[in-house]
């Protein structure tokens, strides 16, 4: 009899415990997959998403992908997924492979934000990234002010990257109206996988078969910008070319102070990574997400977003806007490294 009660006590002490255990609150995990090129913004945007989520007590797994080996980037996510994880964090690198992804992650209850890179599959829970329409808009409207006549080129970014889209319709609403009242657009063409090489060849080619002449250069990033500028000096070309690009990456922000890129687009890009946790994490809760526009894919299905707006950079803001911000510091812009 005495060994049935101590075998009772013993049970009940252990479903008390194992009750006790079960109501703890459990830890969110974060899966991020970067699918992405060389682009120095990424490396930071990595290291805002792991920094805000130690903040928050969340665990956190990034898988950083610029090469596609060993593993692909597709991989990563389904490991990911695999890995128990309650949202996964995506920058894709082609997005038109991303139902599957989507459609696994759904049926193992993982919650999809896409990053930066708007995926259209209705079942994404949220796209966090710029209002890129608004961005292309500032960049178009900028070029426009800044030279009225001449020989513009248009590089559109990668076809796949349904931000390119955005950019370019944005930007194009100041440049179409300028067509046949003194702008002659000798190039407007995509660049496949953003590679900035490719761009600086397209440039060179576009030029020298219309007389040497360019004015202006409308990249969507500033990896482009840095092969079209690349370009109009192995060409040799006399005339300052107009070059307006977008990621205020360093480089870039140097070529604004040499006078050969005349303006980029800077972004809070640890507002943007922190968001992403910030949601992700209110995911894994359970929690409303916060949302302050919409997206909607070919269909009209509509996605939730969180978009940001960038600012302008030139030579003249440049202190302001990315040292005063400690974005950069004065050595790093004027400095000779």
């Amino acid at each position: 009899m005495l060994k049935k009660i101590v075998c009772i006590i013993g049970a009940v002490a252990i479903f008390i415990l194992a009750v006790g255990c079960s109501s703890e609150p459990q830890k969110p995990k974060l899966g991020v997959s970067f699918g992405v090129g060389g682009a120095t913004r990424w490396v930071k945007e990595k290291q805002f998403m792991e920094d805000r989520a130690k903040e928050l007590g969340a665990d956190i797994t990034v898988r950083f992908n610029t090469t596609d080996t060993p593993k692909t980037w597709r991989e990563d996510c389904f490991e990911l997924i695999d890995s128990g994880i309650n949202v996964l964090i995506m920058i894709p690198r082609d997005l038109r492979q991303v139902d599957d992804i989507v459609d696994y992650a759904k049926k193992k209850n993982v919650k999809v934000v896409s990053y930066s890179r708007a995926i259209l599959n209705p079942q994404t829970d949220l796209f966090i990234g710029y209002d890129t329409y608004k961005i292309g808009q500032n960049l178009g409207k900028h070029l426009s002010e800044r030279v009225y006549k001449g020989n513009f080129i248009v590089l559109k970014g990668d076809k796949g990257d349904f931000n390119t889209h955005f950019l370019y319709n944005g930007a194009n609403k100041y440049i179409e109206p300028m067509v046949g009242t003194g702008v002659n657009v000798i190039l407007n063409d995509y660049v496949p996988g953003w590679s900035a090489d490719t761009a600086k060849e397209m440039v060179k080619k576009a030029v020298i078969v219309n007389d040497m002449k360019l004015d202006a250069v409308l990249c969507p990033n500033d990896g482009l910008a840095g092969g079209a500028a690349a370009a109009v000096q192995e060409l040799g070309l006399k005339n300052h070319v107009i070059i307006v690009g977008m990621d205020a990456e360093l480089a870039a922000v140097k070529r604004l102070v040499a006078g050969t890129q005349d303006a980029t687009v800077y972004m809070d890009l640890k507002n943007m990574a922190s968001a992403a946790v910030d949601q992700a994490v209110a995911l894994a809760k359970g929690e409303k997400v916060t949302a302050n526009s919409e997206i909607a894919n070919e269909k009209g299905e509509k996605i939730k977003a969180y978009l940001i707006t960038g600012e302008m950079v030139t030579k003249e803001n440049i202190d302001k806007i990315l040292i005063e911000s400690g974005y950069y510091t004065k050595e790093q812009v004027y400095g000779n490294n």
